[in-house]
C-alpha cells in the first residue's frame, strides 16, 4: 500500500506483524526478509528480528523445497498471485527441522512490491498424526492376527469394519463386505435372532448369540457372537464384537452328551442290576460272607456317586449357563433344612448375613450341597458336624464349608490347579470337588482348601459380590 503517509503505513505493518501470534514474514522478489515478527524469530530459533533482516528465507527452507519456494516467490511478487497453503520443511540453525504450511499473498511495503507469508507450524500435529497412524496400524495388525472374526456393525445393521479373518472365513472380498447387511451372512432361520441380538446390544450394552453362518460358497458353520455397544461420546455408533467358530466345540459337546447318555442308560442300569443281585445273594449267605457283599454295595454306590457328579459336570460344560444374581442367604435358607433332612445323623449349621448377593451360575446350590454331602460321607464320626459360614465384604462373598472329618487328600485339590500334570498316577479319585471347582470358576470366583485346623477341613468358595440394580 502506497500513500503520502509511507511511514504511517510502515508502522501499521510493523505493528500488525509484531503482535500476530502466527509467524509472519515480509520478503522481496529474491526472498530477502524485509520484516518479520517475534513469532517467526522464535520458530527459526533466533534471538531478535534484526538477526533475520536482510537474510534470504531460502536459507531456512529445506533444499528439496527450494524450487517450490522460488516458483511461489515469482507468482506472489511478480504476478501478484496468492499461493498456498503449501507444505514445506524448515531447517533451523540449531539443526531442528520443523514442518510448516505457508500461505503467501502480494502486497506493498515502503513503496515496493513485496510478498507476505503467514506460516503455520504443524510439526506437533504431524507428530501426533503419525503416532495415531502407527497406533491404528498396530491395532489393525493385532486384529488381523487373532483367529476369531472381528466386526463392527452400524445401527442400521450394515458391516463397517472387519479383520482379515472375517474376509477369509466368509469368502467375500473387502469390496463385497463393505456395507453388507449383517443378516446376509446367516442361514434364513437365524436372521431374526441376529437382528434381535444387535438390537439388544444397542439397547442394553451387550449380548451373546449362537447362529449358523452361511459363507459365500454355501458352507454352513456354527458360530458364537459376542458383541458390545460402541459409542462416540454420547452417540451410539454401532456394535463391536468377536465371532468364534463353534465347529470343534459342537463336535466335542455332542461327544460328551453321547457318552453321558451311554453311561446313564448302561453303566447306571448295570450297577443297579449288580446291587439288586448282590442284595438277593446277601440274604442267603453267612455273616462272614456278608462283608463281601457290603463291599460290593459300597463300591456300586461310589460308582453311582461319581456318575452323578459327572452328569452335573456335563450339564455345566455343555449348557454353559450364564452367571446370574444369587442371594446366598436365601439359597441357604432353603438348602440347609433340606440337607439336614437328608442326613438326620449329622449336625448342619448355617451362619450368614441377612443378604449376600453374588454373581454365579445356577448350579451353585448343587456345588454347596456336594461339599456338605462329601464331608458327611468321608467322616468316621457317627454324628458328623458341618458348618456353612458366609462372610461378605464390599467386593466379595466367601462361603466356608467346615467339617470335622478326615483330611481331604492333597491329590484331590492339587490336581485342580495343576491340570497340565494330570496323568495315570496324578489325578483326583472323585469328581465332586472338581465339579465344585468348575462351578466356582465359571462363576468368576476361586476355590481353596485349608487343612491347617487341628481337625477337619475348610473349603472356601470366594465369589464376586453382585452390584446393585
Amino acid at each position: 500500500m502506497v500513500d503520502s503517509h509511507g511511514n504511517e503505513s510502515e508502522n501499521r505493518y510493523q505493528q500488525l506483524i509484531k503482535t500476530s501470534p502466527a509467524p509472519i514474514n515480509l520478503f522481496d522478489e529474491s526472498g530477502e526478509i524485509l520484516w518479520s515478527n517475534d513469532a517467526l524469530v522464535e520458530l527459526l530459533g533466533f534471538e531478535s528480528r534484526t538477526e533475520l533482516r536482510g537474510r534470504s528465507i531460502l536459507e531456512f527452507i529445506a533444499p528439496e523445497f527450494h524450487e517450490t519456494a522460488k516458483a511461489e516467490l515469482q507468482r506472489v511478487v511478480e504476478e501478484k498471485t496468492s499461493t498456498g497453503p503449501t507444505a514445506m520443511e524448515l531447517h533451523r540453525p540449531d539443526g531442528e527441522t520443523r514442518s510448516i504450511l505457508v500461505s503467501t499473498a502480494p502486497g506493498e511495503y515502503a513503496g515496493q512490491d513485496i510478498g507476505q507469508a503467514v506460516i503455520i507450524d504443524v510439526t506437533e500435529r504431524q507428530r501426533v498424526q503419525a503416532e495415531l497412524e502407527r497406533e491404528r496400524e498396530f491395532i489393525e495388525d493385532a486384529l488381523d492376527t487373532i483367529q476369531d472374526v472381528f466386526y463392527v456393525v452400524a445401527p442400521d445393521g450394515t458391516l463397517t469394519r472387519w479383520n482379515d479373518e472375517l474376509r477369509k472365513r466368509s469368502g467375500y472380498s473387502d469390496d463385497e463386505l463393505d456395507g453388507k447387511d449383517i443378516e446376509a451372512f446367516f442361514v434364513a432361520e437365524d436372521t431374526a435372532r441376529i437382528s434381535e441380538s444387535i438390537a439388544t446390544a444397542l439397547a442394553e450394552g451387550s449380548d451373546v448369540v449362537e447362529a449358523t453362518v452361511s459363507t459365500k460358497h454355501g458352507n454352513e458353520v456354527p458360530y458364537e457372537f459376542r458383541k458390545r455397544r460402541l459409542t462416540d461420546g454420547d452417540d451410539v455408533v454401532g456394535v463391536v464384537g468377536i465371532g468364534r467358530d463353534m465347529s470343534d466345540r459342537t463336535i466335542r459337546d455332542q461327544h460328551i452328551r453321547t457318552v453321558d447318555h451311554l453311561l446313564k442308560h448302561n453303566l447306571r442300569n448295570q450297577v443297579n442290576v449288580i446291587q439288586a443281585a448282590s442284595s438277593l445273594l446277601e440274604s442267603s449267605t453267612t455273616d462272614a460272607d456278608r462283608v463281601q457283599f457290603q463291599r460290593i454295595e459300597s463300591a456300586t454306590e461310589r460308582l453311582l456317586s461319581i456318575f452323578q457328579d459327572h452328569h452335573h459336570i456335563v450339564r455345566l460344560l455343555t449348557a454353559e449357563p450364564s452367571p446370574e444374581r444369587i442371594d446366598i442367604a436365601s439359597l441357604l435358607d432353603k438348602l440347609g433344612p433340606r440337607l439336614q433332612e437328608d442326613h438326620p445323623d449329622a449336625t448342619i449349621s448355617v451362619t450368614s448375613p441377612e443378604s449376600a448377593v453374588v454373581t454365579a451360575v445356577p448350579l451353585l446350590d448343587r456345588a454347596i450341597a456336594d461339599l456338605v454331602e462329601q464331608a458327611i460321607q468321608h467322616t468316621e464320626t457317627a454324628a458328623p458336624t458341618v458348618d456353612i459360614v458366609v462372610r461378605a465384604d464390599e467386593s466379595t462373598v466367601s462361603i466356608d464349608v467346615r467339617d470335622d472329618g478326615a483330611a481331604i487328600p492333597e491329590i484331590e485339590y492339587e490336581s485342580l490347579a495343576e491340570g497340565d500334570r494330570l496323568s495315570p498316577t496324578f489325578h483326583p479319585t472323585e469328581l465332586a470337588l472338581w465339579f465344585v471347582y468348575l462351578v466356582v470358576r465359571t462363576s468368576g470366583g476361586s476355590l481353596s482348601v485349608d487343612r491347617t485346623a487341628a481337625e477337619g477341613n475348610v473349603v472356601t468358595l470366594e465369589l464376586r459380590r453382585a452390584g446393585k440394580t
